[in-house]
């Protein structure tokens, strides 16, 4: 592959264009005809450059409610000041990288376990509850993870953020897809050749 590897600077364009397209799945997610639940904060996690599941942080936008709800909570620096570039491996991340094309890996934090070496920040920050994260595809290739995160259930409208999520994450003229293949040096694990039927 071409283009800039992964991980790229926190001050680069190819963060700028990161987080634009993360705030455009949030506006999205957050215009969704019926959804109850708080949508919080989406983020996105790619692979480094020549690995098949090595995940480097490289956006994470919040609601504005959200950032009321961590400064509230004496947290006074945004996640992606933090996360940004963090390479901790990651239970759900490899999931999504494993699971067939269009599916939606679902997280509820009073069931599930997250990984115990987890900063938790979603839940320390905001007190999230539900996630949804999905694996970026370009291409053929598996390169990382689209995320959003809940206050409440938002399975009501599953259906619609599932719609939004494929939309962003594995359609091939979506902003984020389109950027991440024509300027980044992206790689990951095949996807089944079934999954393409």
């Amino acid at each position: 592959m071409s283009g800039r590897p992964i991980p790229f600077a926190r001050n680069s364009s190819h963060f700028v264009h990161i987080q634009n397209s993360l705030t455009a799945v949030l506006k999205n997610i957050k215009t969704a005809k019926g959804l109850t639940a708080k949508v919080l904060w989406v983020s996105c996690r790619l692979n480094r450059s020549a690995t098949q599941d090595s995940p480097v942080f490289v956006g994470w936008v919040e609601d504005v409610g959200a950032i009321n709800v961590r400064v509230e909570r004496h947290r006074p620096y945004a996640p992606v000041e933090i996360r940004f570039g963090d390479t901790h491996p990651s239970a759900l991340y490899t999931s999504c990288l494993k699971a067939p094309l269009g599916t939606v890996v679902p997280r509820t934090w009073r069931s599930d376990k997250a990984d115990p070496t987890s900063q938790r920040i979603g839940e320390k920050f905001y007190g999230e509850t539900h996630r949804r994260s999905i694996a970026i595809r370009v291409k053929t290739v598996y390169v990382g993870t689209l995320n959003a995160a809940f206050l409440g259930d938002p399975s009501a409208t599953e259906k619609r953020i599932r719609e939004i999520l494929v939309e962003w994450a594995q359609t091939a003229n979506s902003p984020l897809v389109r950027y991440i293949r024509n300027n980044l040096d992206f790689s990951g694990p095949k996807c089944r050749k079934r999954d393409f039927n």
